[in-house]
Order: structure tokens, then C-alpha cells, then sequence
């Protein structure tokens, strides 16, 4: 919106609106918005499971392990990484691990009708980088941590009914489209 004012002594000034200036917050729900319009609930479950699973436990385990020390980790890999290669090697062994998961389900799911198969898995790994972070925080700030055995047990307990859910509906939906296209095919047209 341009406006024109004029001063006392005649003097024309200027004065055009300043659009307000994006946020941090604007542009996180812009790219939000953009990022739910153009995903489907797979795609979305495949980053969710990465930045829980991967970066957000990878993290926070190397956080607690600078606050309390390297035998809080049960994972001996994880552990060695911290000693020889410090923070960045246990986040960045974390995130590799996570993107060979995750690409090797994108891989085997391929061309598959396993939709909602695979969407189980990768809510039980969502939920399983949760629980870490979690776990990972609690005992970086004194706190008593779950157990990393009960943990292990209620992801995989997780991934089997997800899983088993999945397949359930993978073969309901495809049983329902081999009908409708029997239907189709019987129908003259």
C-alpha cells in the first residue's frame, strides 16, 4: 500500500507499508504446509522415522555420554565410535545406520503392495527414536531411564503388531481391488 503525504514545507514523502518480516516460526509452518501438501503419509513416516531414529537419538546419545560418560551407552559400537571418533562419529554412525534401514525397506517394498506394511515399520521406528531420545535425555539430566532392554522389547513388540496390521490391510485393500476389477470386467460396458 503506497502512500504520499506532504509536509509543511511541501516536502513529498514517501511512505510505502513495509511488509512484516518472516519469522523463524513463519517459515517452519511454510515449509510445513508446503512439505504436507505435496507428501503422502509414507513419505512423511520415512522422514519422521530418520530425524527420531537417527539424528534425534544420535544426539541425544552423544549428549548424554558427554554428561555422564561412555558406560551409560549399552551399545558397544556406539561406544567405540564415541571413543575414537568423538560426538560427531556416534551421530554420524547413527544416521548412516538409520539411512541403510530405511533404504533398504524403500527397496524391498518396491513395486510391492505392502503400503501399510511399511508404514507400520516405519511408525514402530518412529516410536522407537522416541523412546531413545527419551531415554537418551533422562539420563543425561539424572533422571532414571528406562531400561534399554524395555525399550528394545516394546519396539519390537511394536514393529510385530504394526507390521501384522499392515499386511492385514495390504491384503484387504488388494482383496477389495481384485473384486472391483472383476466387477468391471463382468460388467458390460
Amino acid at each position: 500500500m503506497k502512500t504520499i503525504q506532504k509536509t509543511l514545507t511541501g516536502e513529498v514523502l514517501n511512505n510505502q507499508k513495509k511488509p512484516d518480516p518472516i519469522t523463524f516460526a513463519d517459515l517452519i509452518r511454510l515449509l510445513i504446509k508446503y512439505f504436507l501438501t505435496v507428501t503422502n503419509l509414507q513419505t512423511l513416516l520415512f522422514l519422521l522415522s530418520f530425524l527420531t531414529f537417527g539424528v534425534g537419538d544420535g544426539i541425544t546419545s552423544a549428549y548424554m555420554m558427554q554428561i555422564m560418560g561412555i558406560t551409560q551407552e549399552v551399545n558397544p559400537v556406539i561406544r567405540f565410535m564415541y571413543v575414537s571418533s568423538g560426538a560427531n562419529g556416534v551421530i554420524s554412525i547413527k544416521i548412516w545406520f538409520t539411512f541403510l534401514i530405511l533404504f533398504l525397506v524403500w527397496r524391498l517394498s518396491w513395486g510391492k503392495n505392502a503400503y501399510w506394511t511399511i508404514n507400520g515399520f516405519l511408525f514402530a521406528l518412529f516410536i522407537g527414536g522416541i523412546m531413545s531420545i527419551r531415554a537418551n535425555l533422562m539420563a543425561a539430566n539424572g533422571m532414571t531411564a528406562p531400561s534399554p532392554y524395555s525399550i528394545i522389547f516394546t519396539f519390537l513388540l511394536l514393529t510385530g503388531i504394526f507390521v501384522l496390521i499392515g499386511d492385514l490391510m495390504d491384503k484387504s485393500f488388494s482383496t477389495a481391488k481384485v473384486r472391483q476389477i472383476r466387477v468391471n470386467r463382468a460388467s458390460p460396458s
